[in-house]
Order: structure tokens, then sequence, then C-alpha cells
């Protein structure tokens, strides 16, 4: 677990941070409070207990939970190539978080990939394109959804190599809000250079740029960005007739509200109830 402190000063500012680990739940907790005190102090009745209660607020802001952004079933996804493959096929539905995926022209391939959600150890067949329960490249193993570019032809219709089984592909992702956070976890990037990612603010700015580097076999990696509105990601690198494929997850996180959190809320709103009595009762009789 990692938890990060973000300040006032620093919280819109990008944040990266790139770890190799398969634990991907990020917390994140905002000190507010000065703040709420200062709040506090614009009614007339302020008690130490209720000061207290303040500070203990601050001490206990909501936590952030993370949810995954990958459907948790196997299917295609949508990514502007047309209809979907296979008989009687319907596009998987996504997390209103994004907005859009759309299938960009991958250097390494010249072509665009289509996008599939997977699991690893099931066979899954999409027209020309095969899944198989142990794949010829490497399988996670752990029954995670995975989301999994397949490198296609110029026509979008017919695998370019390995009957699917080529996960190399360039996709960007826009999302329905500015995200506070956003983690990338990338499969078995065995190659340097050959996966990386751009980020884009609100404002369609760069706010972050990377490359993942090369690990062992299986390899899970992990990079988290915050204030995310877009993101493109290029996954693997073919090679001749192969390739380094890449399979990858995102998650957000979710503010979830403590008990902590809430009886400091009822407290601010009881000290409120009180000034205004208080206020009431100091106006002169007429």
């Amino acid at each position: 677990m990692i938890t990060v402190v973000v300040s006032d000063d620093y919280k819109h500012q990008p944040l990266i941070c790139h770890k190799t680990t398969s634990t991907r739940k990020l917390k994140i907790k905002t000190m507010t409070a000065h703040a709420i005190i200062r709040s506090l102090k614009k009614v007339s009745c302020i008690t130490p207990i209720l000061a207290a209660s303040a500070i203990g607020l601050g001490a206990i802001a909501p936590e952030a939970q993370a949810t995954s952004l990958v459907p948790q079933q196997e299917g295609e996804v949508n990514v502007g190539l047309g209809t979907c493959l296979g008989s009687g096929c319907s596009y998987l539905t996504l997390d209103s978080i994004i907005q859009s995926v759309e299938s960009l022209e991958d250097s390494s391939t010249g072509t665009k990939s289509r996008l599939f959600v997977d699991q690893a150890g099931t066979d899954n067949t999409y027209g020309g394109i095969q899944f198989l329960s142990t794949d010829i490249g490497t399988s996670d193993g752990s029954g995670d959804f995975w989301f999994r570019p397949v490198a296609m032809d110029q026509h979008g219709t017919t695998p370019l190599v390995e009957n699917g089984q080529l996960e190399v592909g360039t996709f960007e992702f826009t999302f329905s809000q500015v995200l506070g956070d956003l983690t990338v976890n990338w499969f078995d990037t065995e190659r340097s250079g050959g996966t990386s990612y751009t980020a884009f603010d609100a404002q369609g700015d760069t706010i972050a740029t990377g490359t993942i580097a090369a690990g062992s076999n299986g390899n899970v990696q992990e990079t988290t960005l915050t204030n995310v509105k877009s993101i493109i990601l290029n996954l693997g690198e073919r090679k001749g007739r192969t390739g380094d494929g890449v399979n990858f997850q995102l998650d957000s996180t979710v503010a979830v509200p403590e008990p902590g959190l809430m009886m400091g809320l009822g407290a601010f709103a009881l000290a409120g109830g009180f000034g205004l009595r208080k206020r009431q009762g100091d106006r002169p009789t007429a």
C-alpha cells in the first residue's frame, strides 16, 4: 500500500509514481483541519469539544479506495474500428468514467489494433482471433481481467501475426472527468522502449510522459499519475513475425467517507445551529 499526503499547495501538481509490484491499492488523505477550524470560527459558539471534533475530521479524511476500470467480463472494447468480431457479438459496456477509447496507428505495426478484455486461463475466439488458455507469450495466471491489445492488419479484421496473440497497440483513453489519480498496471514488459505513455490535463496539455522499463518474464509494473483527463498508451512492440506483447489494467480511486468524517460533519452542523440560535437571541426586541 502507498499513502500519499497531498497539501493544498501541491494538490494541483501532477504526481508520477512508478513501482514494480502486484499491489495496486492506493490511499490518498488530505489534511483539512485548519480549513474546518476557520469555518467554525465564523459561528459565535465554539466549545473545546467541537474544536477537537474538527481536528479529528482533518485527521480522518475520506479514504480513497481503488476501483478497477477494467470490465469484469471477457469481450471486445469499441475502439472505433467498426463492428465487433464474431457471430452475434456486442461490445462491452465500460465504466462511466471512461468516456471513449480510440485506437491509434501503432508505430511498430503501422496499423490500428483491436482491444479486448481477457481473463487469463480461458480459451476465446473472436472471428480470426484465438486466445488460448496458455498463450504463446506469458499468461498472467492470476485470474484477473486485463485489457488485451491485438495487432491487426490494415482492415482491422484479420490478425496481423500469431492468430491475434501479439498484444501490441496504441490507444487513447478519454475520461468523463479529471481523475485525481490514475494507476496503470503493465503486464510482461520485457523490451525497453517499446511501451510508453503520454498523459494530458483538462486543457489538453501534456502533464506526464514515460517509458516502461524492461522486466523479467511475467513482471507487473505500476505507474500512478494525477489530474489526468486523457492518456495515450503505447503497448508492446512488433519485431518481425513476433514481438513483445503487453497487457494492462486501469485503476482510479473514489473517496469513501469514514465514520469519523461523518461525526465531524455532524459536529460542524451542530455548531452552526447553536451559533444561529445565539445570534437570533442576541437581537434587540422591537
